[in-house]
C-alpha cells in the first residue's frame, strides 16, 4: 500500500496523539482534505515573513526545527513524525513567530486553515490538543518574562522559600512542658518552636506572640504541656513556593510565621522578619500602623506605605495574582480602620449593617489605579422605617468615603458608593433591587450587575452579605434569559486583534496608537468568568477562582483553564507595571502602546488576547450568540 493513500495516512495518524484519540470519521475527514507534500532538506516550511499562516504541516517522515528569535540567539525546537507546525499560528489566524526549516528530507501532510478550524469544531481531542499548545505558549513566555525580571532585579521576594531558610527548625515533642520549650527558644535565640510528631509532622507552632496572649489572658503555668498554648494547624507552604507567596499569606491571615514543607515533613520556619530583612517596610509594620492609627494623617501615611511596598514587590518581579491580593488585603485593613473610627464618631454601633466591597475591590483585584466601589446592606429593626436607618448611615458613609479619598482611593465617578442613598439599602430593598435587574435586564441593569454582583463583606455583619449573595446565586442559577443578556453585553467588546494577528489600536490625540488593557483586556476575562459563576452557582468572587471553579463545573480540561488564568494574570501584571510608570509620566493608567513593548512582551500580549477571544468564543457557543 502506498504511503500516501488515505488508508495509509489514517493508519499513520492513529499511531500519534492527538490523532490516536480521534474518531475514525474525523481522521478520514482530516486525511482526505490534506495533501501529501515532499520537501528537500533546507526547505523553509513557514516563517514570519509569510504573513498569516494558511497551512498546517503534519510531519510523516523526517525532522523539522523551529527557530525562535534567531537574531537574539533564541530557542531551537525540534519536531518529528506525528507533530504539526505551526498549529498555534494557524488557529490564531496570525503569522508564526518562528521559522520552521526541514533539517532532513521531509514528507508531510499539508492542510488548509479552513479544514483545521473545522476539525477543531468536530473533534474534542484535537480541540483540547490545540488548547494545550496555545496555553503552553503563554505559560512559557510568561515564565521567561518573570525569569528575566528576576535576574534583572535579583529580587529576594522571587526566590523559592527553601532558599530563605536561615537555620534548622526548632522543634519539640508533644507533651513537652512549656518551661522547657521557652528555655529552648531562649537558647536558640528564635521566636518560635514547632511541636512535631514522631513522624516529623507538625502539630502546631508556639511563638512569642502566643506567650504574650496567654500571659495577658490570665497567666501561664510553665509545667503545663506546650500543646495547650500552641496555634494548631499552622500555615505551611512547600519549599518550592516563592517568598512572595508567603508574604501574601502572612498579610491575609495576619500571622508572622509560616512552615516550610518538603514531602510533607517540616524543613524549616520563616518569619516575617526573615522575608523582609531587605525591605524598607514590612507588612507587619504597616498593619500595626493601621491598627494604631487614631486619625486621618496616620491613615494617609499607612496608605502611602502600602503603595510603596506594593511598588517594591512589583519591581522585584512578584506575580500579578499574589500582588493584587496583597494590595486588596492591606487596603481592606486600612478601610476597616477608617470605618471603625468613623462609626465611633457617628454613633452607629447599635445598628446591624455590613460595608460591602464591590467591583475590583470585591474581587480582590485592586490595582494602583482602582477607585472606590462600595455599598451598605443593613438589617431593619422591627417596626422601623428604612429611611430612618438610612438617614443615620449615610452621613457615616459620606465621612468614610471622604476619608478613603484622602488616603488615595478616589471617589467613584459614577457615585457607586455607600454614601449614595441608592446604595445604602436594607436586606429586603437589596433583594428587590437585584430582583429587578435580573427580571428586567435593561442596559443600565446589566452595567450595574457587572459591579454589584462582585460583592463581598468587608466590615460589619458579614452574615448579611453572605445571605444576600446566596439569595442572588439562587436567583441567577439557570436563569437563561438574564444570563444570555449578560453574555450579549460581555461580547460587545472584542480583543484588540486584527484579522492578520496585529494589534488594533485606538485613542485620540495623546492616546492614539494605544490599547486599553482594562476595557479590552482584563475585563474580557472578568465578564465571562462572572457569567459562568452566576450560571453555576459559584460563590467565588475572584476572577481566577471563578474560572477554575466554573471550568471544573463545565468539565473544561485543567490545562485549558490554566491557559486562561495565565493570560489574565499577564494582562494584570502589564496593567500594574504600566500604572506604576504612568504615575510619573502622566499617561493614561490603563492604556499601553504596543509599539513600545519588546518582542517578548508583544508576543505574550497577543497570545493572552487570543486566550480572551477563545473564552469569548466558548461563551458565544454556549449561549448561541
Amino acid at each position: 500500500m502506498s504511503e500516501d493513500t488515505p488508508q495509509s495516512l489514517v493508519a499513520f495518524l492513529k499511531a500519534h496523539p492527538p490523532f490516536s484519540e480521534m474518531d475514525d470519521e474525523d481522521l478520514a475527514f482530516f486525511a482526505e482534505r490534506s495533501r501529501v507534500a515532499r520537501h528537500p532538506k533546507g526547505t523553509v516550511l513557514a516563517s514570519p515573513q509569510d504573513g498569516v499562516a494558511r497551512k498546517l504541516h503534519t510531519i510523516v517522515r523526517g525532522r523539522v526545527v523551529g527557530l525562535v528569535g534567531e537574531a537574539q540567539g533564541g530557542d531551537r525546537l525540534e519536531f518529528g513524525p506525528g507533530e504539526a507546525v505551526p498549529l498555534a499560528a494557524v488557529l490564531g489566524v496570525r503569522a508564526t513567530t518562528s521559522r520552521y526549516v526541514a533539517v532532513e528530507d521531509v514528507l508531510c501532510l499539508e492542510t488548509g486553515v479552513g479544514t483545521v478550524e473545522e476539525l477543531a469544531v468536530r473533534s474534542t481531542p484535537f480541540r483540547r490538543h490545540a488548547a494545550r499548545v496555545m496555553a503552553s505558549l503563554v505559560k512559557q513566555a510568561t515564565e521567561r518574562l518573570r525569569d528575566l525580571s528576576s535576574r534583572e532585579t535579583r529580587s529576594p521576594l522571587h526566590r523559592p522559600l527553601g532558599e530563605a531558610l536561615r537555620r534548622r527548625p526548632l522543634t519539640c515533642a508533644p507533651g513537652t512542658p512549656l518551661g522547657e520549650a521557652l528555655a529552648a527558644m531562649d537558647q536558640g535565640k528564635t521566636g518560635s518552636i514547632v511541636v512535631v510528631t514522631d513522624a516529623g509532622e507538625p502539630r502546631g507552632i508556639f511563638t512569642e506572640r502566643d506567650l504574650l496572649t496567654h500571659t495577658v489572658s490570665g497567666g501561664v503555668d510553665l509545667a503545663r504541656p506546650v500543646d495547650a498554648f500552641i496555634t494548631p494547624e499552622p500555615v505551611g507552604l512547600p519549599a518550592t513556593a516563592l517568598v512572595s507567596d508567603a508574604a501574601v499569606e502572612m498579610a491575609r491571615r495576619n500571622i508572622r510565621h509560616i512552615l516550610v514543607m518538603t514531602d510533607g515533613r517540616l524543613a524549616g520556619v520563616v518569619s516575617e522578619r526573615d522575608l523582609f530583612a531587605l525591605q524598607r517596610t514590612s507588612m507587619r509594620e504597616i498593619t500595626q500602623a493601621i491598627e494604631d492609627a487614631r486619625g486621618l494623617p496616620a491613615l494617609q501615611a499607612a496608605a502611602r506605605e502600602i503603595r510603596a511596598l506594593a511598588t517594591s514587590m512589583l519591581l522585584q518581579g512578584v506575580a500579578a495574582e499574589p500582588l493584587t491580593q496583597l494590595i486588596a488585603t492591606l487596603n481592606d485593613r486600612l478601610t476597616s480602620r477608617v470605618l471603625e473610627l468613623e462609626s465611633a464618631r457617628h454613633q452607629v454601633s447599635d445598628l446591624r449593617f455590613c460595608w460591602l466591597a464591590l467591583g475590583s475591590e470585591g474581587r480582590h483585584e485592586q490595582t494602583f489605579a482602582s477607585d472606590q466601589d462600595n455599598a451598605i446592606v443593613f438589617a431593619l429593626p422591627g417596626g422601623q422605617d428604612p429611611e430612618a436607618v438610612r438617614a443615620r448611615l449615610v452621613p457615616f458613609a459620606l465621612a468614610a468615603n471622604r476619608a478613603l479619598d484622602a488616603c488615595g482611593f478616589s471617589l467613584c465617578k459614577g457615585n457607586i458608593m455607600a454614601s449614595n442613598p441608592h446604595w445604602c439599602l436594607s436586606e429586603e430593598e437589596w433583594r428587590e433591587q437585584f430582583g429587578d435587574w435580573v427580571r428586567k435586564p435593561y442596559p443600565e441593569a446589566l452595567l450595574n450587575a457587572t459591579i454589584f454582583f462582585d460583592l463581598r463583606p468587608l466590615w460589619g455583619a458579614a452574615e448579611l452579605a453572605d445571605s444576600l449573595q446566596r439569595w442572588l446565586l439562587a436567583e441567577t442559577d439557570d436563569n437563561q434569559r438574564f444570563l444570555r443578556m449578560m453574555a450579549t453585553n460581555a461580547l460587545q467588546i472584542d480583543p484588540p486583534l486584527g484579522f492578520f494577528g496585529d494589534f488594533v489600536t485606538s485613542g485620540g490625540k495623546a492616546e492614539r496608537g494605544t490599547i486599553d488593557l482594562k476595557t479590552q483586556g482584563t475585563r474580557l476575562f472578568i465578564d465571562v468568568a462572572r457569567i459562568y459563576a452566576l450560571a453555576r452557582g459559584v460563590a467565588a468572587q475572584n476572577t481566577v477562582e471563578r474560572l477554575r471553579a466554573a471550568g471544573a463545573a463545565l468539565r473544561i480540561k485543567p490545562e485549558e483553564i490554566d491557559a486562561k488564568v495565565d493570560a489574565f494574570n499577564y494582562l494584570m501584571l502589564l496593567r500594574l507595571r504600566h500604572q506604576h510608570e504612568a504615575q510619573t509620566s502622566g499617561a493614561n493608567a490603563n492604556r499601553v502602546r504596543p509599539a513600545e513593548l519588546n518582542e517578548l512582551e508583544s508576543r505574550v500580549l497577543k497570545e493572552s488576547l487570543r486566550q480572551a477571544r477563545s473564552l469569548q468564543r466558548r461563551l458565544r457557543l454556549d449561549y448561541r450568540l
